[in-house]
């Protein structure tokens, strides 16, 4: 078998293989083994897992569906409907994420090849067990602890996301698997009946093949770095992305010509960034203290370019993002924002995981802007504009009406006032902030006396703090159209025979969903998984 990538996806993907007895060649685009799975958070989302029903916690399978289901198809979703409103098709990847998850990872760990746990809370969950989901405010969402788990393997220290995929690479190393990094894949072999049998590779300026007895699995992440194709196919106006420079969408193009029926390309996984520290690294934004998965401080507030607050500030990241796609005729209003806070978030010394944008005291990024009033805030922020203007990102731009409307300082007071009085009473009545368990955990610290967590006033007095934010894509998550077996399907339902993908370079499971933390990465372990072990068990192919 030929695996492209060494992500998560392709790692599981392997490992299911290998456990199979098949001979498994990976072949890696970049220098390293581990894609953008390596420099994630590590954390994947696991409905019904056996760590959390071992707390005594039931996740029931009908209202795990109908939670996948309204936030994966929000405009199909009929919990009285046949397959909850969905096509059968996107049901049946939902029904095979909650049937198998469970099972593959347990098997993974059987197999030494994960260490899981369950994430744990950082300390203002109401559960001792974890941080409830995101989504932990939904009455569909009925089991909101310890679906998310993170691999430990003994003896490794690292990062998250390098503990998962680190812990498959020496699995795969120890049974002496190959993987061939500075091998990108550009086609594949296909007989004259149409199997793929094999794939067409470049290696510093030569071209190799490799030949697959069995099958070719895909698993090569989305194309957020490729810029014609996310200005094409991205619904939403993106300045940069957390994933490898290797993304750019090679399985589309391949899978396309093979005449494979294609879904889900104007979707993602969204967050927030800084947009200047996206413009210094080229739209490839991987240092966590540049974005903003949470809205830092209990005085802190989002505007939009005239001075109003555009979205509820503690929203899980990939929701808040999408509140930067609005257009209201020819106006992009949201375009950028601008998250503010206070000198009292500023010195805040808690060392809190999701300070994102805001550093810690004694530290000044240089895309962090200060100053002592509000209107001398609004004027250091309209001259980075101007000095932003001109440079293309990933799908977007600081285009001449994404500057401060001349009403923004008046405008700003007014917000700051009304959200003071809100901070005060304990009660959003515009975004109704600090509504949810999620919310309040992921406050961090707070002054609050109220009962709402998530709000304190704003001081009267500077010095004040911004940010220029911008949305980014974890990866896109969009491509050729799979099955629940991780066949690659034709528009007519059809598989073309020996290709399979996983990951997010095939047209997610989840849809527009993020199901919770770690909700690229659980899906992409468990059809991973699927596609090598279904693929492992195809009859050879004569060649």
């Amino acid at each position: 078998m030929v695996i492209v990538g060494a992500g998560g996806a392709a790692l599981a993907a392997a490992v299911a293989a290998v456990h199979e007895g098949r001979s498994v060649l990976l072949l890696e685009a970049g220098s390293q083994p581990g894609g953008t799975a390596s420099i994630s958070g590590g954390a994947f989302w696991i409905p019904n897992n056996s760590l959390m029903r071992a707390q005594g916690l039931t996740d029931p399978r009908d209202d795990a569906l109908k939670l996948m289901a309204r936030l994966s198809y929000p405009s199909l979703y009929d919990p009285a409907a046949t397959w909850l409103g969905l096509p059968k098709r996107e049901y049946d990847l939902l029904t095979a994420f909650y049937d198998n998850g469970s099972d593959v990872i347990d098997e993974l760990t059987q197999l030494g090849a994960l260490y899981p746990y369950i994430y744990p809370g950082f300390g203002f969950s109401p559960s001792p067990i974890s941080d409830p989901d995101y989504h932990a405010g939904l009455p569909e969402n009925v089991s909101p602890y310890g679906r998310v788990l993170g691999n430990a393997p003994p003896g490794l220290v690292g990062w998250p996301g390098f503990l998962l995929t680190q812990s498959m690479i020496d699995w795969l190393d120890a049974r002496n698997v190959p993987i061939r990094t500075g091998h990108r894949v550009v086609d594949v072999l296909q007989k004259q009946n149409g199997e793929v049998v094999g794939v067409d590779i470049d290696h510093n300026g030569a071209r190799k093949r490799a030949k697959a007895r069995r099958a070719v699995v895909f698993a090569t992440g989305g194309f957020a770095h490729a810029r014609g194709k996310m200005l094409g196919l991205q619904r939403g106006p993106l300045f940069g992305t957390g994933s490898v420079p290797t993304g750019k969408g090679d399985f589309l193009d391949i899978a396309s010509k093979l005449g494979a029926a294609i879904g889900n390309l104007s979707n993602g996984f969204y967050f927030q960034l800084s947009v200047e520290e996206a413009a210094a690294q080229d739209g490839h934004v991987t240092n966590l203290g540049a974005i903003a998965f949470s809205v830092y401080g209990d005085s802190t507030i989002l505007v939009n370019k005239y001075g109003r607050r555009c979205v509820n500030e503690k929203l899980p990241y990939h929701v808040r993002a999408q509140s930067h796609f609005l257009t209201l005729g020819t106006d992009e209003p949201n375009l950028v924002q601008f998250m503010i806070w206070d000198e009292a978030v500023a010195q805040e010394p808690t060392p809190w995981p999701w300070r994102g944008v805001v550093p810690a005291p004694g530290s000044l990024p240089p895309f962090v802007i200060k100053a002592n009033t509000r209107a001398e805030l609004a004027a250091a922020i309209e001259a980075r504009l101007d000095a932003l203007r001109g440079q293309r990102f990933a799908a977007s731009a600081v285009v001449p009406t994404a500057t401060l409307d001349p009403s923004f300082v008046t405008n700003l007071e007014d917000t700051i006032t009304r959200f003071n009085a809100f901070a005060q009473a304990g009660v959003d009545l515009d975004f109704q902030r600090g509504a949810t368990s999620f919310e309040n955990a992921w406050q961090g610290p707070s002054r609050s006396v109220t009962g709402n967590r998530t709000m304190h006033p704003i001081s009267t007095t500077g010095p004040y703090y911004a940010v220029i934010l911008g949305a980014g894509t974890l990866d896109t998550c969009g491509g050729p159209i799979t099955g629940t077996n991780g066949r690659v399907l034709r528009p007519d339902g059809s598989a073309i025979p020996g290709l399979f993908g996983a990951g997010n370079c095939i047209a997610s499971p989840a849809g527009r969903g993020y199901w919770g933390a770690g909700g690229t990465l659980g899906p992409a372990l468990v059809f991973g998984f699927l596609a090598g072990r279904n693929a492992a068990r195809e009859p050879i192919h004569p060649l």
